[in-house]
């Protein structure tokens, strides 16, 4: 059932939602800031890509996206980087996929490859990538990310929130009475906890423990980010993987 609407679910979103949906205009201003900043690189790739992440916060994402884009010749797509532009904007959330999308059409114009950082466990976002691409000449594959729950919680503690403009968590609305920085841990442990059960099942044996969740979609490569340096292998055996496109 899951893999059939992983199927379909483009089409219908074709004709029930991107032939419908347009830009306001505080989106449209959200979105020439972000194109304004975003600096598209040529690609390496015979043929364009577009690699879309799965994974919790604190599992990766970014770090392996840059890593990859330095060696694919990739622009990266920030989905916090757009909903900082909105939020400038007094502009709500919902027009965060509208505009990564439009930004990815015009990078593949332009001779680019892109990776998304941000999470595609989502099923309807993902369609919505699939179709919108759909006759671009790029292809799209999803690179999943995970570590020890551990080390995800530990990133988020160590992690700098200093820009509160530029940065979605740190800038996120949130009832802590706190700086700027420790108002950002505690949003992201709260979007971590949220997400969580999508890419998680709690195996109750032993103490419990919680189990990564097999996708009902193809995943071209999982990059387990736990080690300090090894994940870096991992993404240069994915380059190479991908230059025989």
């Amino acid at each position: 059932m899951f893999r059939l609407l992983e199927f379909i679910l483009p089409s219908i979103i074709g004709i029930m939602v991107h032939k419908r949906e347009t830009l306001t205009p505080k989106e449209r201003r959200a979105q020439d800031a972000f194109l304004d900043k975003l600096q598209i690189k040529k690609r390496k790739t015979k043929k364009a890509l577009v690699v879309a992440t799965v994974g919790l916060v604190g599992s990766g994402k970014s770090s392996v996206a840059r890593e990859l884009a330095k060696l694919i010749g990739a622009t990266v797509i920030e989905g916090d980087a757009i909903r900082v532009e909105l939020r400038k904007q007094k502009e709500r959330y919902e027009g965060a996929r509208k505009i990564a999308e439009n930004a990815t059409l015009e990078v593949i114009k332009q001779g680019g490859n892109v990776i998304f950082d941000s999470d595609h466990i989502d099923q309807k976002k993902r369609a919505s990538i699939r179709e919108k691409i759909k006759g671009s000449g790029a292809r799209l594959i999803f690179v999943r990310t995970h570590c020890d729950l551990d080390v995800v919680v530990g990133r988020i503690l160590t992690a700098s929130y200093r820009n509160y403009q530029e940065d979605f968590f740190g800038g996120a609305s949130s009832k802590w009475q706190g700086s700027a920085q420790s108002k950002g841990v505690a949003v992201k442990i709260r979007e971590m906890w949220r997400r969580t059960p999508h890419h998680y099942r709690w195996e109750n044996k032993v103490g419990g423990k919680w189990i990564l969740k097999k996708l009902p979609f193809a995943i071209f490569a999982e990059i387990d980010t736990t080690g300090s340096q090894d994940w870096k292998k991992k993404v240069e055996r994915l380059f190479k993987k991908l230059n025989t496109f």
